[in-house]
């Protein structure tokens, strides 16, 4: 989530509890794969929101923030991550928004009305674009951010001069 209004443009930060290095990133969860041979086609469909619905769900369990989800903007295949060692993976990166708005859930953060609801979060925190490396941040994050965001949303790069 990425408050445009704000000068320099700020992006929603979740501090994990479980990682030790890479602790800071972008609010998430997983999704864990559907059980059946992969060799065979499947007799039940799915949803087409299956990961849309992870993602909202997630938020709202571990941030108490429901969200609106207005695009994807990048999947990843991560072979490796060496902050959170396991079987290769897609990450989704999704452009949303604060249902409420994100006036309202800055009123919410800033009176602790909008806390954590679960014991992987530590803080919810804007952080200005521009301040990303004054944080520990998740390596898959860090390059999402400043390489790939500027790419894809032109509007939301960074500027070199701060």
């Amino acid at each position: 989530m990425i408050d445009e209004s704000t000068s320099p443009l700020e992006v929603l930060l979740v501090e994990h509890s479980y990682r030790a290095k890479g602790a800071w990133g972008l609010p998430g969860g997983s999704l864990e794969s559907t059980p059946g041979d992969p060799t065979r086609p499947r007799n039940d469909t799915l949803p087409d929101d299956v990961i849309e619905s992870a993602l909202r769900r997630e938020i709202l369990e571990e941030l108490g923030i429901e969200i609106t989800v207005i695009s994807l903007l990048r999947i990843d295949a991560i072979p490796y991550v060496s902050e959170e060692p396991g079987p290769y993976r897609l990450d989704f990166y999704f452009r949303c928004a604060p249902r409420d708005g994100f006036a309202a859930l800055r009123h919410g953060l800033n009176s602790g009305q909008t806390k954590p609801c679960s014991p992987e979060i530590k803080q919810i925190r804007f952080v200005p674009l521009t301040d990303l490396t004054k944080y520990d941040l998740f390596s898959t994050d860090v390059r999402f951010l400043t390489e790939d965001l500027p790419r894809l949303e032109q509007t939301l790069a960074i500027s070199k001069d701060g």
